[in-house]
């Protein structure tokens, strides 16, 4: 049988792509931008994703070092991320008023995949799964991933094992241990899953950091879109961490 032949435009299906960019105001050039922004977070954040379950998957077989190259790539693609808000800050804050009013209720805060990536980065929240935005296929999908196995419980199921601890020992103490000593592949693999975390959480914290930024610098105090409290509620995020253990760990190496 001879192969099916494609090209580049049929391949990536450019013409239904291209027709998903749908402004809601005339005379909004900001608005173009705005879409494909956040239509191009949602394409990474379906990358994201997929290297997260695929980080969780191995390192629950205690396989760290087969997670590395996945988190590393999630990394490389946060980074991206956060070259995006910049590209926002181009926005003129009356620019971005002219077609703001049309999008309520609509917000970020309602991004279904941005919820999975807190559950398979092992810092969801069980209030996420009935969020009355979401329709009923969501709310199914983000309950499913949420019963997945996360980096976080793969990451110290793979620690415990590595070094024959059992569920009652400290897990702080385990992570010090971890960074005191590369005496292994094995934990020199964990170590580097480790610090590939706390890359993952200080790209987010950043992320938030430019996000209020960002809404300060176009809307000021007015309450967000979606219900939110806007600058008030991006205010609450800042401290937000995902690995706690990780953090503290540093202060008594």
């Amino acid at each position: 049988m001879a192969k099916t032949k494609t090209d580049y435009s049929t391949y990536l299906r450019i013409n239904d792509l291209l027709k998903l960019q749908v402004p809601l105001t005339d005379n909004a050039p900001d608005e173009l931008l705005f879409i494909v922004v956040h239509q191009s977070y949602e394409l990474w954040f379906k990358v994201m994703i997929d290297e997260l379950t695929r980080s969780a998957t191995v390192l629950h077989e205690n396989e760290p070092w087969r997670a590395t190259t996945h988190l590393r790539r999630m990394v490389e693609v946060e980074e991206l991320l956060l070259t995006h808000l910049r590209l926002l800050d181009t926005m003129s804050p009356e620019g971005f008023l002219r077609f703001r009013d049309p999008l309520d209720p609509a917000s970020g805060f309602q991004s279904c995949q941005f919820r999975a990536i807190e559950f398979l980065s092992g810092a969801g929240h069980a209030a996420a799964l009935n969020y009355d935005f979401f329709d009923e296929e969501q709310r199914a999908w983000l309950a499913q991933i949420s019963e997945q196995p996360n980096v976080w419980s793969g990451f110290e199921r793979s620690l415990r094992v590595s070094v024959g601890a059992t569920e009652n020992d400290d897990l702080l103490d385990l992570v010090r241990a971890l960074y005191m000593a590369h005496d292994s592949a094995q934990l020199t693999a964990l170590h580097a899953v480790a610090e590939l975390l706390i890359d993952h959480d200080e790209n987010l914290a950043l992320w938030r950091y430019q996000h209020m930024l960002m809404a300060a610098r176009q809307i000021g105090r007015r309450p967000g879109t979606g219900g939110s409290a806007g600058l008030a509620y991006l205010d609450t995020t800042i401290e937000r961490r995902f690995y706690p253990v990780l953090w503290e760990v540093r202060s008594i190496l």
